[in-house]
């Protein structure tokens, strides 16, 4: 068995054409939805619309999708930037597949942030874009969240800090950023609740035996961190000249086109905070503005005063009774922060063509809404492409549906997502497509993935790995999940989506229950309760739109065709959800519906309050119907109104299984639909039946190929069989049955006979690695200032102790960033000395790398001899910050080898891992790493960690050789793997061609029909990099991956290396099924090129064009028939 090794950069390797480019032409239409009041005429060029969307459906767009269909992620700038490197990372981004990027201030920059470089780079980007038919997006701060102008806004107009109401039962002096605005007498009830609350003089003393509380307004900023006023105009007025117009200045030219949007994160007010329970002298806090009194009693009536009625937002009134006054302050905090931050931001934009993107801070919950925001769906209402986040590899379908619902009754095809964040390097493109999914089945168009660093230098690395980017070894692959995502929403920004019920959004009843957490039974049920009916919904196969109650008053157009018509929307059922308190506004709009003979679903608990008051007489609903809650009551009940059941080959529905979602979109005469499995490992086999005679198109994502699918109509439904394997996803095209457009007759091959089918194993060949193995060294022995020799320690901890010993600050997600540090301040303020140890048991490898980030003015030696840093400035490993130095094999020794780094330490100095590179074997025993010589015949099916390659981060590739005794159907057979994608590729005429990808269940590739004779394919397990730069001392059991998780302590640290399985773990098997008496069959099937790579006698036999396609059916003897 041979070893042989590939160790050029990324960045030498790149080709392959992109994201097809768009011409002006192309890139067309409105920057604004049909409800926003703004100068359209002014908003004609804008990708981020979807204009080709308007177009007949094009079959060539479908193969290729241009750019503004394609994933933007944020791009962080985190370092000192320069312009050749960012001309390679666009480069980089097109060969991913990707649309565009943007451009996104992180942790570590050292250019000034909107300063003259920064800004001329920002030019320089565009330019390099536009020249590619790529986006450059822009984003709005530096780092987040989004308002402070990289807290310059706030440094430069004090008065603009975050505000927030501190009651306490502790007394304060006045100070200009703490002072006093009530006191209060509050006497609380047996049962917790507010007996009696008095506002008291300055001077007065609680003479009702009530506990004396103070109301203090405090101007501090958000966190410890100088945060603005996000519901004060005057602030964001200051916040959008010091941000937008700068941009606009220089890159203004290119608003609506190549800059189509700019995203704003995580905007929020002060955090509410209640009491834990309601006999608790704990501080309350609440957002603020200097003019709240008077906004509030101006929206709410002369008698509204909230100073007087504030014990009622925090206290509970007695026999739950409500609180008008608690609910007005939770919808008046929600809409001066609205009308604040994102109507005065997107009334900008919409002004100067831009579109904003974006998501707010902690969208989820009804807690959270509240908390942070008020309300998710009115924060919508200014931005263009309404936005959300997800972290982890979490579902939140909550916070899509508010988002998409937005998205529709605007009038909007794109709605946003911020995905992939804290997945970590481990995560797998099967974890990108499924995450992507169920988003795009719930209408997400947008993807904006977190995110790609320019530079892996200090703590860039550790800012929410992996990179998705050029550092990631399988990047020039994840155009294979591009590709997929760009060609659903190529479908799926199309026409209008067919949504028949509205459900009215439970928020506004929630903030009724908002009060101290111990007595917060009921809003934990309705939190619950938010969740379950999503649920019941979606995976019933009912899509539905949030309505917003705050939102409803300015979209209502009318009852016309007994449906409710709701901005861009028409809905035939609405249901109210458990809601204690309507608007007066919502109760005469449906009263309108209810009278136009629409149908209105009371779910569970019936409505008691208007505008969170008893009303003169008991509420009714008009002509409404109850349901209980239960989900196979409220399902029953919307059965009428589906357009698509799911059955399983049991003759269950769907939803029992709990693992289908959907979208359907009304195209003219054409519908489309989205199906996705989220189960990434369980198949659903059943029948799709859709209402209606249609004539089913399968559009093939994976592929950007098409077919015809056998379907049957019956009782005006139309059915096929499918099987959606785990992580399976189905795209179909619908055209009306007597419309049904003239189809080619293609002959194609179909077995007459098939003999059964043989499992055989494959004969093991080369094992290849694409880059040279790896000795992590992270533990080492620290001097500092010539006080003595410390440790042993991990190189972080070190970095720890030495800022603390030399008074610098730490490094956290709240350092500081390099461009604010001025040059008198970056100088060392001491050497700080470092001696790693390794061991090397065998012969000395004849070539070997140190990969380092090579601290300024350091010096290294290995054993005593100098290494000249200067050699390998050149060349890098991962990174092409982390410089690979050759290490003399002169200056190794068989056993214990010493490496010594003398370090000026400053401020804006990286203490790292050093990483040793080359052709050896490692020995991982717990704590210990020991170098030995490498012996192939131990690698490899299995996890190559064990086999003497702990911390190797690349490629490895697997050459096998396949005996065909007869012509036979071939499938290739991979159950088990760690690797985030595998690619095959078959030796033709002495070169490799590519076969396919193996990513999802089945986890299978359809080799094609082979002829008799021996075959060499090979199977590329690409790596990923956590097991070189993960936090590999992190016990077992968090997936959190925020930078503080590297330098953890206590219960939270182990002295072991936590590594990671990576491999082919199983060896792989073919399944051959000998060929009998080949006939011709005529099928009727679209004629589309073959997909690259599936000639020479190798493609799939059926009309389905991508066997490596999840949900695909392998065609063999039992399945022929199907199609």
């Amino acid at each position: 068995m041979q070893q042989r090794r590939i160790s050029a950069p990324v960045s030498s390797q790149l080709a392959g054409p992109g994201p097809a480019a768009s011409s002006a032409k192309d890139v067309a239409s409105a920057g604004l939805g049909k409800g926003d009041d703004v100068d359209k005429s002014r908003a004609k060029l804008n990708p981020l619309t979807y204009p080709k969307s308007d177009e007949p459906f094009n079959e060539e767009l479908f193969r290729n999708p241009t750019a503004e269909y394609r994933g933007c992620p944020f791009w962080a700038w985190n370092t000192k930037l320069n312009k050749e490197q960012l001309r390679r990372q666009i480069d980089v981004f097109e060969a991913m597949g990707l649309g565009g990027f943007h451009i996104h201030s992180r942790v570590g920059l050292d250019t000034e942030y909107l300063g003259a470089e920064f800004l001329n780079l920002v030019e320089f980007c565009v330019d390099y874009a536009e020249s590619k038919g790529m986006l450059a997006a822009l984003y709005d701060e530096d780092k987040w969240p989004s308002g402070t102008v990289g807290g310059r806004l706030t440094e430069q107009y004090p008065e603009h800090l975050a505000k927030h109401l501190l009651l306490t039962p502790n007394f304060k002096d006045d100070t200009p950023q703490h002072y006093l605005v009530a006191r209060y007498s509050i006497r609380l009830d047996d049962s917790g609740c507010l007996a009696s609350a008095t506002v008291l003089d300055r001077d007065q003393n609680p003479a009702d035996g009530g506990d004396l509380w103070y109301a203090y307004v405090e101007n501090i900023g958000i966190f410890g961190y100088r945060y603005v006023d996000t519901m004060s105009r005057p602030a964001i007025k200051q916040f959008i000249k010091m941000t937008h117009e700068r941009y606009k200045a220089k890159v203004g030219n290119r608003f609506g086109s190549t800059i189509p949007c700019i995203f704003t994160d995580e905007p929020q007010f002060f955090l509410k905070r209640m009491l834990p329970d309601p006999a608790s002298k704990s501080d309350v806090h609440l957002p603020w503005t200097t003019d709240f009194p008077l906004s509030f009693k101006q929206e709410y009536g002369p008698q509204a005063d909230i100073l007087r009625d504030l014990p009622q937002v925090v206290w509970n009134l007695p026999s739950g009774k409500p609180s008008a006054a608690r609910w007005q302050f939770h919808d008046h905090t929600c809409e001066r922060f609205v009308s604040a931050f994102t109507d005065q931001i997107g009334a900008w934009c919409a002004k100067n063509n831009l579109m904003l993107d974006g998501h707010m801070q902690m969208e989820d919950t009804l807690w959270s809404q509240t908390a942070a925001i008020g309300e998710a769906m009115r924060c919508y209402r200014g931005q263009q492409i309404p936005g959300m986040d997800l972290l982890f590899d979490d579902r939140e379908f909550n916070t899509a549906k508010q988002v998409s619902s937005v998205a529709r009754q605007k009038g909007r095809r794109a709605a946003m997502s911020e995905l992939y964040g804290v997945t970590h390097w481990t995560f797998t493109f099967e974890g990108h497509k499924g995450c992507g999914d169920w988003q795009a089945a719930l209408g997400i168009t947008f993807r904006v993935q977190h995110l790609a660093w320019v530079s892996m230098a200090g703590e860039g690395k550790r800012d929410y790995p992996a990179s998705i980017g050029y550092q990631s070894p399988w990047c020039l692959e994840y155009s294979y999940i591009e590709d997929h995502f760009a060609r659903v929403a190529m479908a799926l920004t199309r026409g209008r989506s067919v949504t028949r019920v509205a459900v009215f959004h439970p928020l506004e009843s929630y903030w009724l229950s908002y009060g101290p957490e111990s007595s917060n039974g009921e809003a934990r049920w309705r939190d619950q309760a938010f969740r379950e009916l999503t649920d019941w919904l979606l995976f019933g196969l009912v899509d539905f739109d949030f309505v917003s109650e705050g939102l409803l008053p300015s979209q209502f157009r009318g009852t016309h065709g007994k449906k409710l018509h709701v901005g861009e929307c028409a809905y035939d059922v609405v249901i109210l959800p458990n809601l204690r308190t309507l608007r007066s506004t919502s109760r005469a709009i449906l009263g309108q519906f209810a009278q136009a003979g629409g149908k209105i679903f009371v779910a569970g608990q019936h409505p008691e309050f208007v505008d969170a008051q008893i009303p003169e007489r008991p509420l009714r609903i008009e002509l409404s119907r109850s349901l209980q809650w239960d989900r196979n009551v409220i399902l029953a009940a919307l059965d009428h109104y589906r357009d698509i059941r799911i059955i399983s080959s049991e003759g269950s529905p769907a939803h029992e299984s709990s693992n289908l979602l959907y979208q359907m979109r009304e195209d003219g005469a054409e519908r489309f639909v989205f199906i996705c499995n989220i189960d990434r490992n369980s198949l659903f086999s059943g029948h799709v039946q859709l209402k209606g005679a249609w004539d089913v198109q399968v559009l093939d994502t994976l592929a950007g190929k098409q077919h015809t699918q056998r379907a049957t109509q019956v009782g005006g439904w139309t059915t096929f069989p499918y099987k959606f394997d785990g992580c399976a996803s189905l795209l179909l095209r619908l055209k009306p049955a007597d419309l049904i457009s003239h189809v080619n007759l293609l002959t194609v091959q179909s077995p007459s006979r098939c003999k059964n089918p043989t499992e055989t194993q494959v004969q093991m060949g080369d094992i290849n690695f694409s880059e040279p193995n790896v000795l992590m060294l992270d533990i080492a022995d620290y001097n500092i200032q010539g006080q003595g020799w410390q440790g042993p320690q991990e190189i972080l901890q070190i970095d720890n102790d030495v800022r603390a010993r030399l008074s610098l600050p730490q490094k956290s997600g709240g350092y500081k960033q390099p461009w604010t540090i001025p040059q008198s301040k970056r100088k060392p303020v001491s050497d700080v000395h470092l001696r790693f140890h390794y061991e090397i048991i065998g012969d000395i490898p004849s070539h070997a790398y140190l990969a380092i980030e090579i601290p300024e003015d350091s010096e290294i030696k290995n054993n005593g001899v100098l290494l000249n840093l200067s050699v390998g400035a050149n060349e890098w490993w991962v990174d092409e910050d982390i410089t690979k130095v050759p290490i003399p094999a002169r200056s190794m020794k068989v056993g214990v080898n010493t490496l010594t780094m003398q370090v000026p330490f400053g401020i804006l100095t990286n203490l790292e891992r050093l990483y040793i590179l080359g052709d050896f074997s490692v020995k991982l025993d717990g704590t210990k790493a020991v170098m030995q010589n490498m012996d192939m015949s131990r690698v490899g099916w299995g996890d190559i960690t064990t086999m003497g390659l702990p911390f190797y981060a690349g490629n490895v590739s697997y050459e096998f050789i396949l005996v065909v005794d007869k012509q036979s159907k071939a499938v290739l057979s991979v159950p088990e793997f760690s690797s985030p994608v595998l690619a095959v590729d078959q030796l033709v005429q002495g070169g490799w061609k590519r076969r396919g990808r193996i990513a999802f269940q089945p986890r299978q590739l359809n080799l094609g029909i082979l002829e008799a004779g021996v075959y060499t394919y090979r199977i590329t397990a690409f790596g990923n990099r956590y097991n070189a730069f993960g936090h590999l001392h992190l016990p077992d059991g968090s997936r959190d991956c925020n930078p503080d998780m590297w330098r953890t302590k206590s219960r939270a640290w182990t002295d072991e290396y936590r590594i990671k399985p990576i491999g082919v773990l199983k060896a792989p098997t073919v399944l051959l099924t000998e060929l009998d008496d080949l006939r011709l069959e005529t099928e009727q099937v679209d004629e589309t090129p073959a997909e690259p790579g599936q000639q020479d006698g190798c493609s799939p036999m059926s009309a389905q064009s991508s066997p490596e396609s999840p949900g695909w059916v392998i065609i063999d003897c039992d399945t022929i028939d199907h199609f």
